[in-house]
């Protein structure tokens, strides 16, 4: 996921190696990358990446723009998918954009290749303390700091009932689909509902997240309500889950473009 951001905050750069990359879906991957030194960060933080402008392949717009403004890279910022406790490791969930100069970076990468970034960026983390039931709302691959988030619970023990909300077009585009299913089979306190708005096959839930969050959560009282997607969902289902009486206090959101 691209994250939409207006400036850059001071972060270490990172030399990284690709380690593993997992096929999501037909059009997302998973890299998991490898840093030679010490990474931390909180649950829900980005990465920027740095792409190198005269990558082949890369639209001839955006090696123009690279040229007139003297820098020899491009920055995209991606959430974390891992959680902090993995020592030295960052895991991305990209989906292809056609064209896209990220895509055509990370397509082109084998394991072992080197990756450059800096970070950590953001403040999308968990609320402390955390005395409360997180409920996270994703679209897409803004699934990805939700997992973070999600695996840094499980790994402090956290007992509170959570919830993922995880909703796409088509079946085929549940990412993490068999790990979410396990990981609430085993920990009974997460509550995974997905959801599907152009169903073909699909037995379980079909609509909007919004509306799956309104058949299931009746009492927000001690619930933080977390969202993160593609910035036109994230507004509708802003507008949507405010015009219903949740308090916009309660709401936390990050949107990418």
């Amino acid at each position: 996921m691209i994250i939409l951001f207006h400036t850059i905050m001071p972060a270490t750069t990172y030399h990284t190696t690709v380690e593993r990359i997992d096929v999501l879906s037909y059009n997302v991957r998973s890299f998991r990358l490898k840093l030679a030194q010490p990474f931390e960060f909180q649950a829900g933080q980005f990465v920027i990446i740095n792409i190198p402008a005269d990558l082949p392949g890369a639209p001839p717009d955006v090696r123009a723009r690279a040229a007139q403004s003297g820098g020899g890279v491009v920055k995209r910022a991606y959430s974390i998918a891992s959680p902090p406790h993995e020592a030295n490791i960052v895991e991305l969930c990209i989906q292809h954009v056609e064209h896209g100069i990220a895509s055509t970076f990370f397509w082109q990468l084998k394991e072992g290749m080197p990756v450059s970034l800096s970070g950590p960026h953001g403040r999308f983390t968990l609320k402390e303390p955390l005395t409360y039931e997180p409920v996270f709302l994703a679209t897409g691959t803004g699934v990805a700091p939700f997992r973070s988030m999600i695996k840094h619970l499980m790994h402090i023990s956290f007992t509170n009932q959570m919830w993922l909300l995880f909703g796409c077009r088509y079946e085929h585009g549940l990412l993490y689909e068999g790990e979410f299913r396990a990981i609430a089979s085993l920990r009974r306190n997460l509550r995974y509902i997905p959801t599907v708005s152009r169903p073909k096959e699909w037995l379980g839930e079909t609509g909007h997240i919004q509306q799956t969050f309104l058949k299931h959560i009746t009492d927000v009282s001690n619930k933080e309500i977390y969202l993160c997607g593609w910035s036109e969902v994230v507004k509708s289902v802003m507008t949507d889950l405010t015009a219903a009486g949740i308090p916009s206090a309660r709401l936390h959101y990050e949107e990418w473009a």
